[in-house]
C-alpha cells in the first residue's frame, strides 16, 4: 500500500470502480431519454407552426384572392372574397350610417336630485326603467344607465362644456332601429331637461344604390350586395358622378397565398427529414428515425398532394413535388391555371376533401391534447426520467456505502503501518 496515498483518495478510487459500470449505462439512458425529449419537442414545435399556417387560410381554406377597387378614393372600403363576381359595377353612396347623440344642456346635479319618479329609455322594443329616487348626481345617472343588466344599446357620458358639465347619451349602434327614446314619468325640471334636448346626431341608415337599385343597411357596411363583396361607406359621393367599382382577380395575392403553404410545407419536411435521417459516416442519426407514426404522416401528407378533386391536382396548376420531396411552383403554369379555374384551386385546398382540412385532421394524431402521440410520449419518457433519478439516487447510495467501508478499512490498514514503522525502527535505534 504506498503511502503517499492517502485511505481517502483509496476509497474515492475503489467506490468510484464498484459503480463505473452501473454509472455508464445510467448516462447512456439519460443521453437517450434526453435526445429522444428534445426529439419530441422540436416535432411539436414543426407540427404546431404548420398547423397554425393551415389555420391562416381561414375557416374555408382560400387560396384564391380577387380584389376589388373603387375609381376615387374616399368614398368606400373595399374587400372581395374568393366567390366575388367579377365586372364593373356603377355605385353611388346616397347616405351614411350615423348613431342617435343628444345633449341635455339644462340637466343639473339637483334637477337630477329633486327627480323622484322613473326615466324609462327604448331602443328597438326593449325599454329599461331607471328608478330616480336613489339617484342623487348626473354621475349617479350616467353609471346606473351603463352598468344597467338590462341596457338596450345607449351610453351615457359628461363633457365640460365652457366650464359647466353636461349630460350626454348616444346610441351603442348606428342605423334608424337603433334609436332611443326616454320618458320621465314626474313633472319636475329633470323631465324639463330630459324633453328640452339637443339632437346632436339623429339616427340614420346608410343607403347606396347600384344602377337604379337602392340599398340600406343600419352599419355603413354592405355585404354581398356585389356577390363576395364587402362594401364599407365612407363618405357620400356627388350624385353627378357615381363610383365605379371593379372586381377582378388578384393574381400576386393568388401567387402569396400557394407560397404561404408551399413554404409552411417544406419547413415541416426539412424539420421531419431532419428528426428521421437514417444516418451516415458523415452525419448522425436523427432522434426519430424509423418512427413509423412519422412515416405514415408523411405518406399521407404526399398522397392528399397527388389528390385529385373534382377531376384537378396541384400539378395542374404548376404546384409539384421534387426529387426531396418538397413542394415548388411553376410562376407561368400557376397563373394560367387559376386564371381559367380559380374555384378548382379553392376546391383542391378549402373543399370539404381539401387539402387543409385533412392535413389538419392528420396532426391531430401528434398533437391532440388527450390522445396525441407526443403527449402518450411524452408522459411515458418523463415517467422514465423519473425511473433514472431514483436508479441514480442508489447509485449514489452504494457509491457512498463502498467509499465508507474502503476508507475504514484502508484507515485501519494505514494506522497498522504506521504502528509497525514505528516499532522496527525502535529497534534499529537501539
Amino acid at each position: 500500500m504506498p503511502l503517499s496515498m492517502e485511505p481517502s483518495q483509496w476509497a474515492e478510487m475503489l467506490a468510484s470502480n464498484t459503480v463505473a459500470a452501473m454509472q455508464s449505462r445510467l448516462t447512456s439512458q439519460q443521453k437517450k431519454v434526453s435526445s429522444e425529449q428534445g426529439a419530441l419537442t422540436a416535432l411539436k414545435t414543426a407540427l404546431s407552426e404548420f398547423r397554425t399556417a393551415l389555420k391562416g387560410f381561414g375557416s374555408s381554406g382560400e387560396v384564391v384572392k380577387n380584389i376589388a377597387k373603387a375609381n376615387a378614393e374616399g368614398y368606400v372600403n373595399l374587400k372581395a372574397d374568393a366567390t366575388a363576381s367579377k365586372g364593373l359595377y356603377e355605385v353611388q353612396v346616397l347616405e351614411t350610417a350615423a348613431a342617435q347623440q343628444q345633449s341635455f344642456d339644462k340637466m343639473t346635479d339637483k334637477s337630477v336630485a329633486d327627480a323622484t319618479g322613473t326615466m324609462t329609455i327604448s331602443v328597438d322594443g326593449k325599454d329599461i326603467d331607471i328608478d330616480m329616487s336613489d339617484i342623487k348626481s348626473m354621475s349617479e345617472l350616467r353609471d346606473a344607465i351603463n352598468k344597467h343588466p338590462n341596457n338596450p344599446g345607449v351610453t351615457a357620458s359628461l363633457m365640460k362644456v365652457n366650464g359647466e358639465t353636461r349630460m350626454l347619451m348616444g346610441s351603442q349602434k348606428t342605423g334608424v332601429a337603433n334609436g332611443f327614446s326616454i320618458s320621465v314619468s314626474d313633472a319636475s325640471s329633470f323631465k324639463d331637461a330630459i324633453d328640452d334636448s339637443t339632437s346632436i346626431t339623429e339616427a340614420r341608415d346608410a343607403e347606396i344604390a347600384i344602377g337604379k337599385l337602392k340599398i340600406t343597411s343600419t352599419s355603413n357596411t354592405f355585404k354581398d350586395v356585389i356577390p363576395g363583396v364587402e362594401i364599407n361607406v365612407v363618405q357620400k359621393t356627388d350624385p353627378a358622378r357615381p363610383l365605379i367599382i371593379s372586381v377582378e382577380s388578384d393574381d400576386s395575392g393568388t401567387k402569396e397565398q400557394a407560397q404561404k403553404f408551399v413554404d409552411a410545407y417544406n419547413a415541416l419536411k426539412t424539420k421531419l427529414d431532419e428528426l428521421t435521417k437514417s444516418g451516415s459516416d458523415k452525419e448522425g442519426r436523427g432522434a426519430l428515425a424509423g418512427d413509423s407514426g412519422l412515416r405514415v404522416l408523411e405518406q399521407q401528407m404526399t398522397s392528399l398532394l397527388r389528390k385529385s378533386v373534382d377531376g384537378n391536382k396541384l400539378s395542374d396548376f404548376g404546384i409539384e413535388l421534387d426529387k426531396e420531396g418538397k413542394l415548388g411552383i411553376d410562376s407561368e403554369k400557376f397563373r394560367d391555371a387559376v386564371r381559367d379555374k380559380p374555384s378548382s384551386l379553392d376546391a383542391l385546398f378549402g373543399g370539404a376533401d381539401g387539402m387543409i382540412k385533412q392535413m389538419d385532421k392528420g396532426l391531430d394524431t401528434f398533437l391532440s391534447t388527450s390522445s396525441g402521440s407526443i403527449k402518450t410520449r411524452q408522459e411515458s419518457l418523463d415517467r422514465k426520467n423519473t425511473l433514472l433519478t431514483t436508479k441514480a439516487d442508489q447509485i449514489q447510495q452504494r457509491y457512498d456505502t463502498s467509499y465508507a467501508r474502503f476508507l475504514q478499512q484502508f484507515t485501519r490498514a494505514q494506522n497498522a503501518m504506521t504502528q509497525m514503522e514505528g516499532t522496527l525502527s525502535s529497534f534499529f535505534d537501539k
